[in-house]
């Protein structure tokens, strides 16, 4: 098996020489066992990044792959979270005719006072009047 060996590793060398990328990559496959092992020492043992890898026996880019992954991971499930309360409070703000309440406008604010004083002024004189008819 070693003279196989030997083969391949002459192979590989003269294929690097016509072209880098025909010569065979040797990565470490990741499991998610390992995985596992490694965000529970560092999300539990408080380990660092580099050290946690050290200690499992994989590539500290690996493990910040890894890192990564799981923090993206994390901040969908928040965002879900969110998004879901968000959605329960938009229904309870939506009314019947399915137009959102807008609080804090000032402008609207305004324009439904003007009305209002104006409709009461209104309802008001047409009172006065309808009074000194019948008197």
């Amino acid at each position: 098996m070693k003279i196989i060996d030997d083969i391949k590793q002459q192979v590989e060398k003269e294929m690097k020489k016509f072209d880098p990328r025909l010569a065979e990559k040797k990565y470490m496959k990741i499991t998610q066992s390992i995985k596992d092992l490694f965000l529970k020492a560092v999300v539990s043992e408080k380990q660092t990044i580099k050290a946690a890898a050290h200690s499992i026996g994989i590539n500290y880019s690996s493990a910040k792959a890894i890192w990564a992954e799981f923090r993206a991971k994390q901040k969908m499930k928040k965002n879900k979270k969110v998004d879901g309360h968000d959605k329960q409070a938009s229904r309870e703000v939506v009314k019947r005719c399915q137009y959102k309440i807008l609080n804090g406008c000032n402008k609207i604010k305004k324009l439904f006072m003007e009305i209002k004083s104006s409709v009461a002024q209104r309802l008001n004189s047409t009172y006065m009047i309808s009074l000194e008819q019948h008197i």
